[in-house]
């Protein structure tokens, strides 16, 4: 009895360690910072802040992400599709092809995660009397567990990037627009849409990167359109973000916030993005290592510094 308590003591000291490389946690801010900034952007355009709402729909977001992460990574692992050639050497993704973790560890941290984000959503389904809200984060849910698992997994499609903005970027924002507000206008779709967009950036340099290592395995918007198009057409879609932006600038953001948002456009999304990313002719092992964070980057920045300016502005 004494060796199993000791055995469970190990067990249960180093499964947060080996939790971490299943999770890819930066990617969860993915969601959580959409719905941070979407909430601020509300509240400074009503002049009032229900902080409970955000932080409650802030970790129902997040979780939700993880549980698509982990979703992925129980699947790279089942279907045998990582190995030495594709890892990327981030610490916190790819534990269970690396053996750094065990699938127990990734169905007990996909439970975790499954818990956390269903017990916020409810307190918020709770609070506001939506069954609206409760039906929309069931679907988000289910997204994010069959988008890399059960019989028909939506990553092995060309869908998985608007899917992915759609519900990540897009309706994210849009809800929480909404639980700030108490109604949805056209600024909180305009600024759902450059939400959306963001997470598509970072959706299309990811498969682009893996164009090759994701060949035969699944099916992805590159391999549809073909590499050198999945990079340009970058620039239409940088295009519309930048005249959304304009939209708002012209109508709800002060000159300070405006020249903000289009200054982390030029730092994060063109010079430390965009300007080398648009170079490339063809894909090389290392493209998703290099260029793949870069779009997380942009994706940080804007909401983070945005949602700062927001508050400052209430």
């Amino acid at each position: 009895m004494k060796e199993l308590i000791q055995q469970l003591w190990r067990w249960g000291i180093g499964f947060p360690f080996r939790a971490y490389t299943v999770m890819e946690l930066r990617t969860g801010f993915a969601t959580g910072f959409p719905i941070l900034s979407s909430s601020l952007f509300a509240a400074y355009l009503t002049g009032k802040l229900n902080l409970l709402y955000l932080v409650l729909f802030f970790i129902c977001g997040f979780s939700f992400n993880i549980v698509a992460n982990v979703s992925n990574e129980m699947r790279a692992f089942l279907k045998k599709e990582e190995n030495e050639d594709t890892f990327t050497g981030h610490l916190g993704s790819e534990g269970l092809v690396r053996g750094d973790a065990t699938f127990l560890d990734a169905c007990l941290v996909l439970l975790a995660w499954i818990g956390l984000g269903g017990l916020t959503g409810l307190a918020l389904v709770y609070l506001t009397k939506s069954l609206m809200l409760l039906a929309l984060g069931l679907i988000g849910l289910l997204a994010a567990i069959t988008y890399s698992l059960g019989p028909f997994p939506y990553i092995v499609l060309p869908i998985g990037e608007f899917v992915s903005g759609l519900l990540v970027g897009g309706l994210s924002s849009l809800v929480a627009f909404w639980l700030q507000a108490g109604e949805l206008n056209l600024n909180a779709f305009v600024y759902a849409f450059i939400c959306m967009m963001f997470t598509i950036f970072l959706m299309s340099t990811n498969n682009t990167g893996d164009y090759d290592k994701d060949m035969g395995v699944r099916t992805t918007w590159p391999h549809i359109i073909g590499f050198r198009n999945s990079i340009l057409i970058l620039i239409p879609e940088s295009i519309l973000v930048l005249i959304a932006w304009g939209y708002l600038s012209l109508t709800t953001l002060t000159w300070w916030q405006s020249l903000a948002g289009l200054l982390i456009f030029y730092i994060q999304g063109y010079r430390r993005w965009l300007k080398d990313y648009l170079q490339i002719t063809e894909v090389y092992p290392e493209m998703g290592r290099d260029f793949g964070p870069r779009p997380l980057l942009l994706i940080r920045s804007f909401h983070v510094i945005m949602a700062i300016l927001f508050f400052i502005a209430i």
